[in-house]
């Protein structure tokens, strides 16, 4: 019976506006344009920190994910026959992007919530790279040998625009961090877009990246005396 109470009297409670908390789940995203001249899209991993006051949210996220590649050698390195010089040392390259943004919930549901953003992000492609030399053999076919084995890296610092639609599964009551709060746990879909272009390959190449992440959201939030 008390513990239905105090469950009743939690419930009862307002809660101060500011709340605050952890997403994580996954992401995929393709790429447009001639950027997709270079890098395939692909699906990855994601995790972030959320603060909402009333309306406002701040938001940041890390995504990481392995596209694999569609040109072998983006640096158009050649040899004096006109043959590739380099090429990539893997099958994918690492893609690791971070975003900070600004949003305001222009709508509240029943249980649904809808959130658009915009601010920041930026955008890092790296790989390894393989020197190549050609030789014949005596059969008189070509081959390459690898002379060296290198790092190299694409970033860019741009824009980027989202739409979370937050989706509430439950509320919970906890006193763990030393007072009463209350977890709200979501399941948020964002899709969001961002322009990416990188000038030092060999035709340079710009296009959007666009993507979706699904992801749990848990938000704390202080009971008010």
């Amino acid at each position: 019976m008390l513990a239905c109470a105090g469950a009743a009297l939690a419930m009862a409670a307002q809660t101060s506006p500011w709340s605050y908390g952890i997403q994580a789940g996954v992401t995929a995203h393709t790429t447009t344009a001639t950027l997709s001249d270079n890098f395939k899209g692909c699906v990855g991993f994601t995790a972030g920190v959320t603060a909402d006051y009333n309306r406002l949210r701040l938001k940041a996220d890390v995504t990481y994910g392995q596209p694999s590649f569609k040109n072998q050698n983006m640096y158009d390195v050649t040899d004096e026959k006109g043959r590739d010089a380099q090429i990539n040392a893997a099958a994918n390259a690492s893609h690791l992007g971070a975003g900070a943004q600004v949003g305001y919930t222009v709508a509240r549901m029943g249980r649904v919530s809808i959130t658009p953003a915009a601010g920041l992000y930026f955008s890092r492609y790296s790989w390894r790279l393989n020197d190549i030399e050609w030789d014949t053999d005596e059969h008189g076919i070509d081959y390459f040998k690898v002379t060296d084995t290198h790092n190299t890296k694409q970033q860019r610092l741009s824009w980027i625009a989202s739409l979370d639609v937050d989706i509430r599964l439950h509320d919970a009551y906890t006193d763990v961090l030393g007072r009463q709060q209350r977890l709200r746990s979501s399941l948020r879909v964002t899709p969001w877009v961002t322009r990416i272009r990188h000038k030092s390959t060999q035709p340079s190449v710009s296009g959007m990246q666009m993507g979706v992440n699904v992801v749990y959201s848990g938000l704390l939030s202080n009971i008010v005396d």
